[in-house]
């Protein structure tokens, strides 16, 4: 069937190895991203990661014929035939292809070995006549974010015959390549040393970046098969020793296994929804070499680790899966790297100090803090965090870094007008796009629930006196009512989204529906449905809320162009997936609706077959249809699906 670049490049697949490595393409194998590599390695996990293979190029010579398993690159062909027919992602990924012309069906299966860098690929391949399989690396040893054309002098090669390994070397690193599976003399190394014509990236075209490079070739597997069915398997490493292709398969296909059993109780998990996003879920916990503690990738493939996202995520991609010792290790983890009370906001990709710029990463802790009690009952945890938390309460009553404080109506202020520390983060040239500094609707919900959940821990450990609950106590008292007096819009129905110097910004943003989605909502309970339905008529689409409402001026319906056009939409118009999940639990309270549920879910979770396949994407733009844009596979986004899903599992309403 013939396939347009656009169909190809909407729609990918990405496998990870728990270290932030990854390999990652389009289910055609047609690389359209500078991300795309069969071989991204983290050399300090889970940062500083390394592109080393773009891609294996396959191509089977019959009766005198090439026939390519995918077609090289995308500047070759605006349309092309393509040979996929099924793929399949279940601990390892299975593609299989059928090339007509050359009476050759191949299935790959590929996997990244959990915990290492082993990468294994193995072709299935039946053959209607003796045929020579080239499989031919394409090398580009680079940072992973950079577009670089390499320069074939910087390549030196090596090849061990009686091994049957490739030793790739440059910029000093090495990889290591072997292949198996062919009787001896059926296999031959060709050596190379020339570059590959020009590789072109449409996404990254749409993206306004660098879209273009080459990569180096340093030889050919060539090998000869007759008439039949063979196994050749690729090892890949960046050490001189492998796991087998076995070992490497197996060991994915148990971990999905025990991810589903982990993730099945008390819920229906055969729903094939529910497993795929399960399986998601893994891609983003790792392991932080610096640290020696999990964490979350906040999205593949170019985010590090961020302490909102990570706290927004714990309760879906951990809690919901049964994974709740991984969660208390990362709220421990970030609680003992907090710096006056405030959590990491990020890890910056080229491992420099944690960064502390924000306001709600800290309150999102407490929300994680009270999820992770609800799902274990664990009192011990508590009675060892709450002298930690109760420290971090008392930074934000006195007043911290980032001008967080809480003023004398018991609000919280954060920031100055060249600061950006709410989740709509971006700043450009010295630019913040979307100033939210002063009192920001959705980070006193968060205050106020955080009071809240440290309320209800004092009563529950009977820490302290009677007069500390007492004290917190009136403090909710005081937020809720202050809250409610300068937040509520009444002639339009909503919250203002900002109060800045005493004066509310009429500017309506979908930060609204977390005064009623939290455990603890601080709006008045007679307020929800206006909020809830204002949400559902001007932000809600199918994936997602949009940012801006689209009557407003700044509103931007398309997210494309460079970084400064970008970043310009990036919180003014754009539909963001993971706030799916706090507007599907403010419905649930305010209208009881399960069917209504179940109905935007379900047209939510249709996005699990586009962009990468069984993940969930960042961003969607703000106009019709709602394209998929910003990170392909999006921590948050994946969290809130499976943590709604999971709940409604649980109810056996799927």
């Amino acid at each position: 069937m013939k396939k347009s670049i656009y169909e190809i490049m909407n729609h990918e697949y990405l496998m990870t190895n728990g270290l932030g490595g990854y390999s990652f393409s389009t289910l055609d194998l047609v690389n359209c991203r500078k991300y795309h590599s069969l071989y991204t390695v983290s050399y300090n996990p889970p940062i500083e990661r390394m592109h080393l293979i773009s891609k294996i190029e396959a191509v089977f010579e019959v009766a005198g014929k090439s026939y390519p398993l995918a077609f090289e690159n995308a500047a070759e062909n605006a349309e092309t035939a393509s040979n996929l027919t099924s793929y399949r992602h279940e601990g390892v990924i299975d593609q299989t292809f059928r090339i007509e012309g050359a009476g050759v069906e191949v299935t790959r299966t590929l996997a990244m070995a959990y915990g290492t860098h082993h990468l294994a690929v193995r072709y299935a391949i039946t053959t209607q006549m003796d045929t020579v399989l080239n499989l031919i690396p394409w090398f580009n040893f680079r940072d992973h974010h950079d577009t670089q054309s390499a320069i074939k002098e910087d390549y030196r090669a090596s090849y061990d015959v009686n091994a049957r390994v490739l030793i790739a070397e440059a910029k000093g690193k090495c990889v290591y390549l072997k292949v198996d599976g062919i009787e001896a003399g059926g296999l031959t190394f060709e050596p190379r040393h020339e570059n590959t014509s020009m590789s072109y990236y449409p996404i990254e075209t749409q993206r306004g970046y660098p879209d273009q490079e080459t990569h180096v070739v340093l030889g050919a597997f060539k090998l000869a098969l007759t008439q039949g069915a063979h196994i050749i398997d690729v090892r890949v490493n960046i050490e001189p020793e492998f796991e087998s292709a076995d070992s490497v398969f197996t060991g994915r296909i148990v971990r999905y296994e025990q991810l589903m059993e982990r993730a099945s109780v008390g819920a229906s998990i055969e729903n094939n929804q529910l497993r795929r996003l399960v399986q998601a879920a893994d891609d983003f916990i790792v392991t932080r070499k610096s640290t020696g503690k999990m964490s979350i990738i906040a999205g593949y493939p170019w985010f590090s680790d961020w302490g909102r996202d990570t706290m927004i995520s714990i309760p879906g991609l951990t809690l919901a899966t049964g994974r709740s010792e991984e969660a208390l290790e990362m709220i421990e983890s970030y609680i003992d790297m907090s710096n006056m009370g405030i959590i990491p906001n990020n890890f910056p990709d080229e491992g420099d100090a944690p960064m502390y710029n924000t306001s709600d990463a800290t309150l999102w802790l407490f929300n994680a803090v009270h999820a992770y009690y609800e799902a274990t009952e664990d009192l011990n945890a508590m009675k060892r965090l709450f002298p930690k938390l109760m420290q971090i309460l008392n930074y934000h009553l006195q007043g911290t870094i980032n001008d967080i404080y809480m003023d004398s109506d018991g609000l919280l202020s954060t920031g100055n007008a060249t600061t950006q520390l709410t989740w709509m983060d971006v700043k450009v040239n010295g630019w913040v796009v979307t100033p939210r500094h002063g009192k920001a609707v959705e980070i006193n919900a968060l205050w106020y629930n955080a009071l809240a959940i440290m309320n209800s821990l004092t009563k529950m450990l009977n820490i302290g006196n009677e007069a500390m609950a007492e004290d917190f106590e009136a403090l909710m008292q005081k937020v809720k009512r202050s809250f409610n007096d300068v937040f509520w819009n009444p002639k339009d129905q909503n919250l203002y989204d900002l109060i800045i110097e005493g004066e509310p910004v009429a500017v309506p943003r979908p930060n609204m529906i977390f005064a009623v989605s939290l455990p603890f909502p601080v709006l008045e309970e007679k307020h929800w449905k206006a909020v809830v339905t204002y949400v559902d008529k001007h932000f809600k689409v199918p994936y997602g809320l949009l940012t801006l409402r689209r009557e407003d001026e700044n509103f931007n319906k398309t997210y494309s162009g460079d970084l400064l056009s970008r970043d310009g939409a990036y919180h003014r118009g754009t539909a963001w997936g993971w706030l799916m999940g706090p507007y599907l639990d403010a419905h649930y309270k305010t209208f009881h609706d399960v069917v209504q549920i179940k109905a935007d879910l379900d047209a939510w979770l249709v996005h699990l077959d586009e962009g990468i396949h069984g993940s969930i994407s960042e961003i969607f733009e703000g106009g019709a249809p709602h394209e998929q844009r910003g990170c392909p596979a999006q921590a948050w986004s994946v969290a809130e699906a499976l943590r709604i899903k999971m709940q409604l599992s649980r109810r056996r309403v799927l």
